[in-house]
């Protein structure tokens, strides 16, 4: 077997280091070098976009390719970072659909690119490589299920505290204190000793026309500053209120996200599930065809 892959093509031998074509023998690793493109790309450029036609499978083998998507606030997020030995952009060429996320070049890279048809033909001939690329499927798709709610679930409450000014923060200190019952006893026991104050006041030392009228019954300094107090707190308390409105709002939306994202996820999943299910039933038909015309050789040389 050494003597055999020693003797292989340049591209054979490529091939051959490859994990998805590890079970292919010499012979067959020289038939598909004869139908594989070498391509190579600089640092930094496309090597297809999202919602471009699917037209090739390729496979990494010198440097390094990063997988990605634009997010709903048009930012560039990350779905994988490929390396030497992986493959990528074989969804488009299974269904024959658009891309479904963009590839970049993150350094100088060499890649071998197997058309859609002869790709589909690969599989067909080898459903050990079809189990295999099926499996690696299935494990990117976790993979980008997982991204999905993670960028999905945010935290409101750190986000609306990094972006609140600072009346807002004393806004919400304020309406905290004046909703809890240490205000409750401290401005209580404030406008008690108040009262008492003025009432020995007037009760001792307001005799005459020369008493003393700090604030004369029916103590009309003491309303004014109640009144002064509540025109001040509620406007403030009203801030909080809508910050607090806001962050509900901002919850209900990310709530629906969530769950948005999550069911279109099961609907790609179940219509990916299909379609594997249709691949996997033309491959064992393919694979039953095969068998039956190899017995059926067979007999007739017997």
């Amino acid at each position: 077997m050494a003597a055999e892959m020693n003797n292989l093509s340049e591209e054979a031998q490529s091939l051959a280091r490859v994990p998805l074509f590890k079970r292919l023998d010499a012979s067959e690793l020289e038939k598909l070098a004869a139908e594989v493109d070498q391509v190579n790309y600089k640092a930094g450029e496309t090597i297809f976009n999202e919602h471009d036609r699917g037209d090739a499978l390729y496979i990494l083998e010198e440097g390094q390719v990063r997988i990605w998507v634009y997010d709903e606030d048009v930012k560039e997020v990350t779905l994988a970072e490929l390396k030497p030995g992986d493959f990528f952009g074989e969804l488009a060429v299974l269904d024959r659909g658009e891309r479904s996320s963009s590839a970049t070049a993150i350094t100088d890279i060499h890649l071998h690119r197997l058309s859609s048809d002869d790709f589909q033909k690969f599989l067909i001939e080898h459903p050990d490589a079809s189990i295999d690329v099926i499996c690696e499927i299935a494990q990117r798709m976790r993979q980008t299920n997982l991204l999905v709610t993670q960028r999905a679930a945010r935290n409101i409450n750190a986000e609306m505290e990094a972006h609140s000014t600072l009346g807002q923060r004393i806004a919400d200190k304020v309406a905290a204190f004046g909703g809890s019952w240490t205000f409750i006893f401290i401005y209580g026991g404030a406008l008690l000793l108040w009262m008492a104050v003025n009432t020995f006041v007037l009760a001792y030392m307001g005799h005459g026309e020369n008493g003393a009228q700090f604030d004369p019954y029916p103590y009309i300094l003491l309303n004014l500053m109640l009144s002064m107090t509540a025109a001040m707190q509620a406007p403030i308390i009203m801030m909080s209120q809508n910050r607090a409105a806001e962050k509900d709002r901002l919850a209900a939306e990310q709530d629906f996200k969530v769950n948005l994202k999550s069911e279109i996820m099961l609907e790609e999943l179940i219509r990916k599930q299909r379609e594997r299910d249709a691949q996997m039933d033309n491959l064992n038909a393919a694979i039953k065809t095969l068998r039956t015309a190899i017995e059926n050789h067979n007999a007739q040389q017997r």
